[in-house]
């Protein structure tokens, strides 16, 4: 597309007579006034020319016009200057200058025909140029997709069209794209963040819907318009750009799902030899020689918010939060490091890189405990983090796995919720743990609580969120009362009452290790009857 400046280039006797710095404005066609309202006719891009006929006797009007034609998008006005109107009023030279819109003298040696035919012929020349300048960018890049290039050879061939620093940025699989002759664009591009970079920088969303797969930035343009070429070069790139993330998507989703399969056969130990592994851990380019340890990230709370939300889209809006901060803080702090993904955690299976075993298992730990930390401030929940043993042959990861389970479990048992629980450390509980899962436990519990479960059922009461609360402060009943903000002599009421009804003495040590051994086995297991009336 021409501009205003182009007729200066074209008609050598044409001038500028104001609005000199709107001389870039593109020109659509020509134009000529035939009538005082002829800017209700504007649709944008026009070069107007007129004689003054119909302002001879009022040259002022000429003002009132171009601010109208300014406010309806035409690009200039040319005027034959001595025909009818002999000196260009100096009201209108200023506002001309004051809304940049170029008011051009025109000889009146011309003929309007000696104006419009040369230039609706560059008009048309130019547009048939750019025509097929478009239809071979779009060949190169159509090129691209056929060929199944990649990223880099769309922005490679982008970069040589436009001639100028481009960059693409990956949000998908976030990777950066430079081609550059200016080692300062590079470095901006490297250290800045997203939104200085697209503050200084001319940028282009790479988008689908509301979905921005990235941005194509261009060297020091600023906000300024850009050729049409360009805009047209940048289309097409970003066309198949998008044909090309959604394709690499697609991708990596399948090799996902197959690896996600391999390390979910690995924990549950579906993979019998050590070949077995070995090959399929080679499909995925993983060489494991080191042996494994298990870490699972599980998000307290999580199953039970998801049942009572009612905006679950916002909820796992926060766990996707939450297992991407978990994957990039280990894969950043181990060179071997596998995931696997269920509904409320994210388990890892990492290699270890030094020795011996249990300075890296310290390591891991204090990993673990910055994540735990980076997850408590930079979201609405909490995670309890699990760590299993090393095993050093690969197809025996899945008793670290198993582990890492246990000590998530037995540590919300004990500890309570968000913190770090290593198996290896859990000591007498984890004898504890395998004794809460035999059915003689279920009886020994029943025995001892059953009575006060039922009366809870029968009256709607909360004896045993009562017992559980003492219990936790060492039967302290001034701190439990303090706990559930009711008076002293209420929770002391109700602890009578729960002796009455399980008909044991609680001043007693004996009996009150039965009540805390059986409150500690319920916590611990899910598998029978008891647990699951309590809610426990």
């Amino acid at each position: 597309m021409i501009k205003v400046k182009d007729l200066l280039e074209q008609f050598k006797d044409f001038k500028v007579l104001a609005g000199e710095e709107g001389l870039n404005k593109n020109v659509s066609t020509v134009s000529v006034m035939d009538a005082p309202d002829i800017y209700n006719w504007m649709k944008g891009g026009e070069f107007l020319v007129t004689t003054g006929y119909i302002m001879r006797e009022n040259p002022l009007e000429l003002k009132s016009l171009v601010i109208k034609l300014h406010e309806n998008g035409a690009a200039a006005l040319g005027i034959k200057v001595g025909r009818f109107i002999e000196k260009l009023p100096d009201e209108v030279k200023k506002i001309g200058d004051e809304l940049n819109f170029p008011i051009i003298y025109v000889p009146k040696s011309y003929a309007f025909t000696d104006i419009i035919n040369p230039v609706l012929s560059r008009i048309v020349n130019e547009q048939a140029k750019k025509l097929m300048m478009s239809e071979e960018i779009h060949k190169s890049f159509t090129q691209i997709v056929i060929q199944g290039k990649g990223t880099s050879h769309i922005v490679d061939t982008l970069y040589k069209i436009l001639d100028k620093d481009i960059a693409f940025i990956d949000l998908v699989f976030n990777r950066n794209y430079i081609r550059y002759k200016s080692n300062g664009f590079k470095e901006d591009i490297e250290n800045l963040g997203l939104k200085n970079i697209l503050d200084k920088y001319y940028s282009y969303p790479v988008q689908i819907g509301s979905s921005i797969y990235g941005y194509l930035i261009m060297e020091s343009l600023g906000k300024e318009p850009l050729e049409d070429l360009d805009n047209i070069s940048i289309e097409h790139a970003s066309t198949v750009l998008k044909l090309n993330i959604q394709k690499e998507i697609s991708n990596h989703q399948i090799e996902q799902k197959y690896r996600d399969e391999f390390i979910q056969d690995l924990i549950i130990n579906n993979i019998k030899t050590v070949e077995e592994a070995n090959n399929r851990a080679a499909l995925y380019g993983w060489k494991i020689e080191n042996g494994l340890i298990c870490l699972i990230v599980d998000i307290d709370n999580f199953k039970e918010k998801f049942i009572t939300l009612e905006n679950t889209q916002e909820l796992e809006g926060e766990r996707d939060k939450i297992f991407r901060l978990s994957n990039f803080k280990m894969k950043r702090s181990f060179k071997q490091c596998f995931y696997t993904i269920y509904s409320d955690n994210i388990v890892f299976l990492i290699e270890p890189d030094e020795k011996p075993i249990e300075k890296f298992v310290k390591k891991l730990e204090n990993v673990a405990e910055e994540l735990r930390k980076e997850i408590k401030e930079n979201s609405k929940f909490t995670v309890s983090i699990g760590i299993g043993t090393y095993q050093e042959s690969i197809i025996d990861v899945y008793i670290s796995f198993v582990e890492a389970q246990k000590a998530v479990r037995i540590g919300r048992t004990v500890y309570e919720k968000d913190k770090i629980y290593s198996y290896s450390k859990l000591g007498v509980y984890k004898m504890l743990y395998n004794l809460s899962l035999e059915d003689d436990t279920n009886r020994f519990c029943s025995e001892y609580l059953q009575s006060l479960l039922d009366y809870d059922n029968e009256n709607n009461s909360e004896y045993i969120e009562t017992l559980k609360t003492i219990v936790k402060n060492d039967w302290n009943l001034k701190q439990a009362s303090e706990e559930m903000f009711i008076h002293y002599n209420t929770i002391k009421y109700r602890f009578n009452k729960i002796c009455e009804i399980i008909d044991l003495d609680l001043g007693n040590r004996e009996d009150k290790f039965k009540i805390e051994l059986c409150l500690k086995l319920m916590n611990m297991s899910k598998q029978y009857s008891l647990y699951m009336k309590t809610k426990i």
